[in-house]
């Protein structure tokens, strides 16, 4: 009897790991572990398909990769790239937790007062 995934499953591309794959759904590394117990972790191919267990995210469209280099910002990534911080987020679910430096100030807008 065949396992369903409880989840998405993503077609392996090139360069593929299993940490990328959680990176990029946002999910644990474990859980993918746990879903693909047969899976030869060292030896991924174009073409496998991993389950990642999630129901929230959805590939619609072909994917693109960006590798940052030393002094970028995400204001030159979102230029280079022709995308916005709503979008980049989107798919990089852990910007969220990325840690400022000690001492940045950030600016809060003025709450609504409608």
């Amino acid at each position: 009897m065949e396992k369903k995934c409880r989840g998405t499953i993503h077609k392996v591309v090139q360069g593929d790991t299993l940490y990328k794959i959680s990176k990029l759904y946002g999910v644990r590394l474990v859980d993918v572990l746990k879903e693909n117990p047969y899976v030869n972790v060292y030896n991924l191919q174009p073409g496998d398909e991993i389950c990642v267990p999630t129901e929230i995210y959805e590939e619609k469209e072909e994917r693109r990769y960006f590798t940052a280099r030393t002094g970028e910002s995400l204001k030159s990534i979102m230029e280079e790239t022709g995308t916005d911080i709503g979008s980049l987020i989107e798919y990089n679910k852990e910007l969220l937790n990325m840690r400022i430096p000690l001492g940045t100030i950030i600016r809060i807008p003025p709450e609504n007062n409608a």
